[in-house]
């Protein structure tokens, strides 16, 4: 058998107070994943929450970061040679506060409210002090509070602004047992901000810093905007700002954007922040009636890839969002695999801005490809910030050529939810072109496999088998890809007939390893030809396996880290017939040891494909409560995106079996133990539609104006 992972409880989350927030007070606050579970932000700000040590980092900013060399000691042609990394900065958001002439010392109680995006904190001292924030969602830089306190407490409350921390990331570049963590920032040996400039008045403090290597100019700026007693307790309100920039007066651009903060004042600004959650919450709530603790895990989820995407089509959405120091801000293929079909059937305007971001960064994968060695198209990298590959690693890094497929699927995802084809006007169709013509680069048709197109040397989603042949899920995604870019292509005229066909024709023939034996499709062409590895007597504590063995000790074993042929049964689910979902789910379960949280929700969705309710609800439960019950013993360096993601579209297409064909919205739930009924909106083709199952049963309400074609269980009904 596999890995099992410990069965997850709605019951178990410890923060839960109601089906809107969370909070922890007492002992409970100690929990090391507390900063990173009350994180606010707005896709371009994030700022963590409460009870880490007072020179932490706490405050990241999308897209910021600096280049640093990655040095090799034997370099190859190709690699790359800088990295991005994000780097907290400077922390204009913790107003100075001073009870009779000491700091507030005591946090009591810190408190999430999901509704609208608020974070609300109780210290304690000589006297009690309550400080509301929140990141605004409506205007892109700023960040309100408010510290309240009793009118006769000798309390004095200031603009403040910390400088950058010195170093990025946690205090070592290992755990506390020594052992090195590659998913964790590095340790700098220096500061990488210079050149900074202070200007503190008597309300207001700002400074800018700037980043050596990558020239960004970060302006932080925090300022009283307004003060009064109000029922015996005085109110003093600050607007804290940011503005990063390479090329313009960041300071002069984040003032004015606090004078103008300033006019609105607190309440207005707050109402505001209320109405844009009113309206997320009316594209994408979820219920799940008697069941609070799993409402507020959903809605936890939700709220919190809201406020960690970029929306301005110049960022994407990191691992890690901007709750931590983890994985070093890079984007990964997850944002567009796992988060990006959350918005396309919710908000599609943040699904469209994340694709933007894609197509902005073409050249740079161009160039990408070139270093890679073909002569002809884009290849997109592992993992990036700034659009170059940033991986030092290539086996398990640069060559998960699948990317190119994923991001096509994001595409494909979002025209099918919204039928916005002005995207493929706007560079996705030459993103779509370009991206599939490596894999003429890459493949080529066998004579001696009945002139099957084969794609060897690359490396699937499953890290710990790298380099292979015919990775399964990467030939079946090639193959949709290469479909997709044909018909694309062809239509907008960025490809010759010629070339069309080329492609259709290697969709036609992809080679699928199939394994006999048991009657599977095979991960890869050598899978089932490898040894075992011992899952059952290897101890608990040498999970994960990367961070315990080396590489070539995992290559040479049948072991998998996390989701591949599984995941390419969640995806496609039609290119196995009924009987095969379920000896795949059973074989490939059997190998896979869970150590990445990219696993449990395509466990949860497949499983649902082959009408396994049982195991589909429990590997749910594990990607929902991935955060909230800190599973895997490192939420504290961030809440991870992707199982967030996963958990709603495991509800979405797995459970409730929602997918389009052609122009038409489907749905065909399977039974789920333990979830009686739910309901959940989407957004279909400019309407709102509104689902509710029951068992195997699904209804629908669509609200707006434009009529919609809806399909349930096989059966055209009205809408």
């Amino acid at each position: 058998m596999g890995r099992s992972l410990p069965e997850a409880s709605f019951a178990d989350v410890r923060f839960a107070r109601d089906a809107w927030r969370l909070a922890a007070d007492g002992r409970s606050l100690e929990s090391p994943q507390v900063p990173a579970l009350f994180s606010i932000g707005n896709g371009f700000i994030g700022v963590r929450g409460p009870g880490e040590a007072a020179d932490a980092p706490r405050v990241y900013l999308n897209g910021v970061y600096e280049r640093v060399p990655i040095a090799y000691h034997e370099a190859a042609h190709g690699y790359a040679r800088e990295s991005d990394l994000r780097l907290a900065v400077a922390d204009a958001t913790r107003p100075a506060i001073r009870a009779g002439g000491a700091p507030a010392s005591a946090l009591e109680s810190v408190r999430l409210d999901l509704e609208r995006g608020v974070r609300v904190e109780q210290w304690s001292g000589t006297a009690q002090v309550e400080i509301e924030q929140f990141v605004s969602m409506s205007r892109q830089g700023l960040v309100l509070t408010r510290v309240s306190f009793a009118a006769d407490a000798e309390i004095a409350v200031s603009p403040m602004v910390t400088p950058p921390p010195g170093s990025v990331g946690v205090a070592t570049g290992t755990g506390d047992d020594g052992i090195y963590d590659p998913r964790v920032a590095p340790v700098m040996a220096s500061s990488p901000w210079i050149d900074p400039q202070i200007c503190d008045a008597p309300s207001e403090t700002m400074r800018c810093d700037r980043l050596q290597r990558s020239g960004f100019v970060v302006a932080s700026a925090m300022r009283e905007i307004g003060r009064r007693t109000v029922d015996g307790r005085v109110q003093v309100d600050f607007v804290s700002g940011y503005r990063a920039a390479r090329d313009e007066d960041a300071a002069g651009a984040l003032s004015e954007m606090l004078s103008a903060a300033g006019e609105r004042g607190y309440d207005a600004l707050l109402a505001e922040q209320a109405a844009w959650f009113a309206g997320f919450w009316d594209a994408a709530n979820v219920h799940f009636p008697g069941q609070p603790d799993a409402e507020l895990a959903m809605r936890f989820a939700l709220a919190e890839l809201a406020m960690a995407v970029g929306r301005d089509g110049k960022t994407s959405i990191g691992a890690k969002g901007q709750t931590g120091e983890g994985y070093e801000g890079h984007v990964f293929w997850d944002a567009d695999l796992y988060v990006m079909p959350v918005f396309a059937f919710t908000r599609p305007d943040i699904a469209r801005a994340m694709l933007a971001w894609r197509i902005s960064t073409l050249d740079a994968a161009r160039d990408n490809a070139r270093a890679m060695g073909h002569e002809k198209g884009a290849l997109y990298p592992w993992r990036t910030i700034g659009g170059h590959e940033c991986s030092s690693y290539f086996p398990a890094g640069s060559a998960q050529y699948h990317i190119n497929a994923d991001i096509a699927h994001a595409l494909e995802t979002y025209l099918a939810a919204t039928g916005d084809r002005t995207m493929l006007e706007e560079g996705g169709a030459e993103m779509l072109v370009e991206t599939a013509r490596i894999w003429l680069e890459i493949g080529f048709h066998d004579a001696v496999r009945g002139d099957a197109f084969v794609i060897n040397r690359v490396t699937g989603p499953d890290e710990y088998s790298a380099i292979v042949d015919n990775n399964l899920y990467t030939n079946l995604m090639a193959a949709r890809h290469l479909r997709f870019a044909a018909r694309e292509g062809l239509a907008a005229t960025l490809i010759d007939a010629a070339e069309a066909a080329r492609m259709a024709r290697a969709a036609e023939l992809m080679f699928l390893p199939r394994d006999e034996e048991r009657q599977v499709y095979a991960q890869d062409d050598c899978y089932f030809r490898l040894d075992p590895w011992p899952i059952e007597t290897t101890p608990r504590e040498a999970f994960p396996l990367l961070l315990h063995y080396h590489p070539l000790a995992i290559y040479r074993r049948r072991v998998s880290k996390q989701a591949d042929a599984v995941l390419a049964l969640a995806l496609m689910p039609d290119a196995f017939d009924p009987a095969m979902r379920r000896r795949m789910l059973d074989v490939y379960e059997a190998t896979t040891v869970h150590d990445s949280t990219l696993s449990a929700s395509a466990f949860a969705t497949a499983a649902a494909h082959a009408d396994d309710g049982e195991r589909a609800a429990h590997y749910w439960r594990i990607a929902a409560l991935t955060d909230l019950c800190d599973l895997f013993g490192n939420a504290d360096h961030g809440l991870h995106m992707a199982a967030l993601a996963g958990s709603w579209t495991t509800l979405a297409m797995g459970f409730a079996g929602m997918n389009v064909q052609e122009d038409t919205l489907c749905f065909d739930p399977v039974e789920i133990p333990g979830l009686p009924e739910y309901r959940f909106t989407v957004a279909f083709r400019g309407a709102r539609v509104e689902v509710a199952v029951s068992g195997r049963i699904a209804s629908v309400a669509v609200q707006g104006d434009r009529p919609v074609a809806i399909r349930i269980a096989g059966t055209d009904v009205a809408a």
